[in-house]
């Protein structure tokens, strides 16, 4: 049987409209022992409010749209996973779409979902932004954040670039991936690893793009000087590049180094295991959680990804 408002404030020992003021965001204009009653029988209970009744009553869903890139980026998988794990934490629901829509489509989908935020891992054109704002929903921008200088992504870079040195290696090369597409971390890891070469006293960082085909990429691994360091956009491209070196002879980590970023399973299964670098996701993805409940209107950026640490494996 499904519990209601009015078992909860039976519960409670209080009115429902008090349980619906409470659970809509407007328990400030009751004490702080009332809404603990409520919370606390919610708990009990295991009640779940009726979403197109919440909707109704605030003018908006219990949904959080998240905007992603077409990308072959296995982390924003991950990053969908663990932020929906996240947000049910709250009672919330993670809806996706492309970042590829047009402002028209996406106009539709925030008509219909009329969604809590959005969520954008991927540039928001000035259109979809002039949507967003008509529309009075608020966006979290990590797309920009995360790509920023001296950010996240950025110091990621940085990080592969300078193990690389320790290891001894005194070339260092970028590893690009060929389907990046719009995908926003790309160009801050990149420039990481410039900047760190360039702290060193070293030359530019020889580029070369990755195609995630073995045959494909004979050439490019071949075109990296012996003792060259590799830092890959990520651990799909340092798998592709060690396949490949494995072709044609290189040695791994005595002729190339390479490293790579997410630690993801990939990373455990190479031969050699792959050195790479992980982050604390589920820290971050619970306090974006709580960003999303107890915001500030001004606070559209979140760029904590979490502590970044360097994973050690047999490639480096």
């Amino acid at each position: 049987m499904r519990v209601s408002s009015e078992d909860v404030a039976q519960r409670a020992g209080v009115s429902r409209s008090t349980v619906s003021y409470i659970l809509n965001g407007h328990g400030d204009r009751f004490s702080q022992a009332t809404r603990e009653a409520v919370e606390r029988a919610v708990a009990e209970l295991g009640y779940r409010p009726h979403s197109a009744g919440r909707a109704l009553a605030r003018g908006q869903s219990d949904l959080v749209l998240l905007v992603l890139p077409i990308s072959p980026n296995s982390q924003f998988s991950q990053m969908a996973d663990r932020l929906t794990e996240a947000l049910a934490e709250h009672g919330l629901s993670l809806l996706m779409c492309s970042s590829t829509a047009s402002a028209r489509s996406f106009a539709a989908v925030l008509t219909t979902a009329r969604p809590r935020a959005v969520i954008a891992l991927s540039q928001l054109s000035e259109s979809k932004r002039t949507v967003l704002r008509s529309a009075g929903v608020r966006a979290i921008d990590i797309a920009h954040a995360i790509s920023q200088p001296g950010g996240p992504n950025w110091s990621v870079g940085r990080m592969q670039a300078e193990h690389l040195m320790r290891r001894g290696y005194r070339r260092i090369a970028y590893g690009r991936l060929t389907e990046a597409r719009d995908d926003v971390l790309l160009g801050a890891r990149e420039q990481g690893v410039r900047e760190a070469c360039q702290a060193a006293g070293m030359g530019e960082p020889q580029v070369i793009t990755v195609a995630l085909r073995a045959d494909a990429d004979l050439d490019a691994i071949g075109s990296l000087p012996l003792g060259t360091g590799l830092a890959c956009y990520n651990d799909d491209t340092a798998a592709a590049a060690l396949a490949a070196a494995r072709v044609i002879g290189r040695a791994v980590p005595e002729d190339l180094g390479v490293v790579g970023v997410d630690d993801t399973p990939v990373a455990a299964q190479t031969s050699p295991r792959l050195t790479t670098i992980g982050f604390d996701l589920p820290v971050s993805y619970d306090r974006l959680a709580q960003l999303l409940l107890h915001h500030d209107p001004a606070d559209t950026e979140f760029a904590d990804m979490g502590e970044c640490r360097l994973i050690q494996g047999e490639s480096t």
